[in-house]
């Protein structure tokens, strides 16, 4: 009994809240490693580093492969969109000159696009708690845009990003192989396409120094690794609209951090817009963020 409430306590309080404080801090760190490397070569020795690992630990507990070549191809697919697409397209727009603090605030967007296409039944209380989410991006957007940098290129890739995330985690939700097999399968076709793109769309430079190697390991341990197995995992066991709710948080932590570590100033109407996400991500995960039963999105791969 004691072990049951301690599983319960990890599924719907603790995972939610390590996610949200891991995956908030990925704009921020993302940035500092720009500062010594160009995106394409920042992302694909990322890539490189994340598949070797998730390959290891595939090894080292024998963990199942697909026999099916449909499963490879959607499963590479699925890592291309949510894997490749989000975080190219998130770093460039990082790389021209878009803040933290605002690219978070596109990518909050996620959920509402998650409930509208997923064919999860959406209550009236997560409505409700979607509506008021997008209500306190719009007070956290109306004070960053005017203190934060952005340029038309950097939000052109950031909604890229956005679209990206959103059609992966709705074809995430339908992969039931074992998850490290997923990852690892999914960092490889992204090693792959990295390896393709970085020399026809850039001169890769990179300084190896002390902030680039901390921003590296952190990008790939903590969030390719840490964050992302969080994230399959209550993708699996929960409702979509649920579990993406929780990117309403992304923005506020992350302009919190950008105002802490980058001076990217906050006004009350951020504040105000904080609060009111706040509100809308306990009416959309009132009656808790993981469920015991999976429910089918779809067939299965």
């Amino acid at each position: 009994m004691e072990e049951k409430k301690t599983n319960k306590l990890f599924l719907t309080l603790v995972a939610p809240l390590l996610f949200v404080l891991l995956w908030s801090s990925g704009a921020i760190v993302v940035k500092l490693g720009l500062h010594d490397s160009t995106p394409f070569g920042y992302v694909a020795i990322r890539f490189f580093l994340s598949t070797a690992i998730m390959w290891s630990i595939c090894i080292l507990i024998k963990s199942p492969i697909p026999r099916k070549l449909a499963q490879w191809r959607y499963i590479i697919l699925t890592g291309l969109l949510l894997q490749a697409g989000y975080q190219i397209f998130f770093f460039l727009s990082l790389d021209f000159d878009i803040s933290p603090g605002v690219l978070s605030i596109i990518l909050g967007a996620q959920p509402i696009l998650t409930a509208i296409s997923s064919k999860n039944k959406t209550s009236v209380y997560q409505w409700t708690g979607l509506l008021l989410g997008i209500s306190g991006l719009t007070f956290v957007v109306g004070s960053s845009l005017f203190v934060g940098k952005f340029t038309i290129a950097g939000i052109g890739y950031a909604i890229l990003s956005l679209a990206c995330i959103t059609v992966g985690t709705l074809m995430q939700k339908r992969i039931t192989v074992s998850m490290p097999t997923n990852m690892a399968i999914q960092y490889t076709g992204g090693a792959a396409a990295l390896l393709i793109l970085t020399p026809l769309v850039e001169k890769t430079t990179i300084s190896w120094t002390f902030t680039f190697w901390f921003a590296l390991l952190w990008m790939t341990l903590v969030i390719s690794i840490g964050a992302s197995m969080l994230l399959f995992y209550m993708i699996q066991k929960g409702n979509l609209t649920k579990v993406t709710s929780l990117f309403y948080c992304v923005p506020p932590l992350t302009a919190l951090l950008d105002y802490f570590i980058y001076g990217h100033k906050l006004s009350i109407a951020s504040i105000v817009g904080m609060g009111i996400i706040i509100v809308g991500l306990i009416l959309v995960n009132k009656q808790g963020l993981i469920k015991t039963k999976v429910e089918p999105e779809g067939k299965a791969v």
